[in-house]
């Protein structure tokens, strides 16, 4: 999909949704965003309104459907059907292109950016997020959309938030994603000489994110998404050659048998040391 036609899809959503009472503003989000899609990547668009006067569920809805093709009886959910901080939207076709909607109350985004910026980032349980929902993404959100209706310039004063990169808030996650990434392959080593897979490739799952999470904000960079982190991690300058070659060595090779559990925990123990020994050289 070309840039026009990118363009016309963006002006059918806006002619649509800017037209809803409460809708302060829209952004195109997720990788064309970030100028890193294919010709099968979605097109995401952020629905930010305000807390006091959100837009009713049913316009919305009525709006999705105006606009979709797809013919799958398009809808809004609630506010909240998934879960705290995703917290809802829909998933259109629109001019035969997949278009995923998401909606973000402004201020709770504002107070989350405020948090993050000052070096107090929080994780919690969200469905659709393996590593959990990092409050980060709020942010990294704002710094890589592109608003396409921003009437009284709301997403560009959030946006302004996040450039540049808040030194408090990659020393918080440096500090508690690194800790944590140790603390899972510790508590991983007993399970592993019982040949508790299950439980052991979780810890290992849960180490690689937290390194992950480390060598974006040591690159100054917004994790937003599991999906591709470990490559895009690998693409760094500051990371460690064998990142990613080491992680997938060490998952690739988890199996029941304790032998392999303990080599794929060492191989991990090694790819920690390298991270860590790079953010504080």
């Amino acid at each position: 999909m070309g840039d026009a036609e990118q363009d016309a899809i963006l002006d059918k959503i806006r002619d649509a949704l800017s037209r809803v009472p409460g809708v302060a503003g829209l952004a195109l989000g997720g990788s064309r965003a970030r100028g890193t899609a294919d010709r099968t990547s979605d097109v995401d668009v952020g629905v930010y309104y305000h807390r006091r006067d959100r837009p009713d569920i049913s316009e919305l809805g009525a709006a999705f459907a105006r606009i979709d093709d797809g013919g799958g009886g398009a809808r809004c959910t609630d506010y909240g059907e998934w879960g705290p901080w995703i917290n809802g939207g829909g998933w259109l076709v629109v001019d035969g292109v997949k278009t995923d909607v998401l909606l973000r109350e402004v201020d709770r985004v504002r107070t989350v950016v405020e948090a993050c910026v000052a070096g107090r980032p929080e994780i919690h349980y969200q469905v659709g997020h393996p590593h959990g929902f990092c409050t980060v993404i709020y942010a990294g959100e704002l710094h890589h959309n592109v608003p396409f209706h921003d009437p009284q310039g709301v997403l560009a004063e959030l946006r302004s938030l996040t450039d540049p990169y808040p030194e408090p808030l990659a020393k918080a996650l440096i500090g508690q994603f690194g800790w944590e990434s140790q603390f899972a392959l510790d508590t991983a080593v007993t399970a592993a000489g019982r040949g508790d897979v299950a439980y052991v490739a979780g810890c290992a799952y849960r180490a690689v994110a937290c390194l992950s999470q480390v060598l974006f904000a040591a690159a100054g960079r917004y994790l937003l998404n599991e999906k591709g982190a470990v490559a895009e991690a690998a693409s760094f300058p500051s990371t460690p050659a064998g990142f990613r070659d080491g992680v997938e060595a060490a998952l690739g090779a988890l199996s029941a048998d304790p032998a392999d559990l303990k080599r794929s925990l060492t191989r991990l123990g090694a790819v920690r040391a390298d991270v860590m020994a790079s953010v504080e050289a």
